[in-house]
């Protein structure tokens, strides 16, 4: 008889965050934008990669929606 597909229960690594690489790519944005860390990491979420969101925080920072920090301009 074949075994079924649900018949051991799943392994849950609680430990690891998916997210973790996500949530440094919105900690870098918070560093160059005058935004929080929580922040960046929803435009990150948002745009699907940092450079997307990266380039959507420059079009705001143009339009004055956002502040960028000086050492990053």
């Amino acid at each position: 008889m074949q075994q079924g597909l649900f018949d051991q229960p799943p392994e849950i690594d609680l430990t690891r965050d998916p997210y973790a690489e996500k949530r440094e790519f919105g900690r870098r944005l918070a560093e160059e934008f005058v935004i929080d860390e929580e922040q960046g990491f929803d435009f990150i979420l948002a745009y699907g990669s940092e450079t997307a969101a990266r380039n959507a925080l420059i079009q705001r920072w143009y339009r004055d929606e956002v502040e960028r920090r000086d050492e990053a301009a």
